[in-house]
C-alpha cells in the first residue's frame, strides 16, 4: 500500500511540475488533447479552457489533466469531471492568492487545494511571504511542498504551519525539498505524519537560523 501511495503521489506531483513548466507556454488548443477523447469531451474541455483564458487564468493544466486521465484509462465522463474540478480550483487559487499571482503559483495552489489545503491557508502563506519581504519570490515551491505533505496525510494545520515557518524565513528551495524528503523517510520509518513534519520543520528552522547568525 505504501508503494502504491508513493506512486500516486509521484504521479500527482509530476503532473504538477509539468503544468508549472508549461503554464506560460503558447496557448494550447483542441489539437493538444488526446485523440482518444470523444468529440463532446474535447469540446467541453476546450470551452472550459477558453473560459479560464478569458479571465487570465492558466488553461494549460486542463489539457495536462485530460492527458493524465487518458493515460490512466479513465472514462470520458470522469476526465471531464476532473477537468471541471481543476478549473474551479484554479479560480479558488487566484481568489486566495490575489489577482497578481503568477501562473506557476496558481497551478501549485490548485494542487494544494485538491489534496486538502484551504483557501485561508493559501492566503496566509501569501501574507507571510509579503511580511517576510519576499514578494518577488514565487510561492510555487512552498505550495508544491504543501501539496506533497498533505498527500502523505500530514494534518493540514501542521503542514501549513511547517511551510509557513519556512516561508517566513525566506527558506531556499533546497530546504523545502529537504522537508519533503525527510518527512517521507520518517513516515516510512513508522513515525506519524504530524510528528514527522513537526520534528523535520524544527530541525530545518534551527539550521536556517544558524546560517543567519553572524
Amino acid at each position: 500500500m505504501i508503494r502504491i501511495g508513493r506512486r500516486l503521489t509521484i504521479a500527482m506531483l509530476s503532473l504538477s511540475a509539468l503544468s508549472l513548466a508549461r503554464a506560460q507556454h503558447p496557448t494550447p488548443d483542441a489539437n493538444d488533447l488526446p485523440s482518444q477523447l470523444s468529440l463532446a469531451a474535447r469540446q467541453t474541455i476546450v470551452h472550459l479552457a477558453d473560459s479560464l483564458r478569458s479571465v487570465h487564468l492558466p488553461d494549460r493544466p486542463l489539457y495536462d489533466k485530460a492527458a493524465e486521465g487518458v493515460l490512466k484509462g479513465a472514462e470520458d465522463t470522469r476526465i471531464v469531471t476532473a477537468v471541471r474540478t481543476l478549473a474551479r480550483e484554479l479560480g479558488e487559487a487566484r481568489s486566495a492568492l490575489g489577482d497578481g499571482a503568477e501562473a506557476a503559483d496558481l497551478v501549485a495552489a490548485a494542487s494544494a487545494l485538491h489534496v486538502g489545503a484551504t483557501p485561508a491557508m493559501l492566503s496566509q502563506l501569501r501574507d507571510t511571504q509579503r511580511a517576510a519581504g519576499g514578494t518577488a519570490v514565487s510561492l510555487a515551491t512552498p505550495l508544491v511542498a504543501l501539496a506533497d505533505l498533505l498527500s502523505r496525510h500530514v494534518p493540514a494545520p501542521a503542514a501549513a504551519s511547517a511551510i509557513g515557518a519556512l516561508v517566513a524565513r525566506r527558506a531556499p528551495n533546497d530546504d523545502f525539498a529537504a522537508l519533503r524528503a525527510g518527512v517521507e523517510r520518517d513516515i516510512d520509518a513508522g513515525r506519524t505524519p504530524e510528528t514527522a513534519v513537526t520534528q523535520r520543520a524544527q530541525s530545518i528552522i534551527k539550521s536556517i537560523d544558524a546560517r543567519g547568525r553572524p
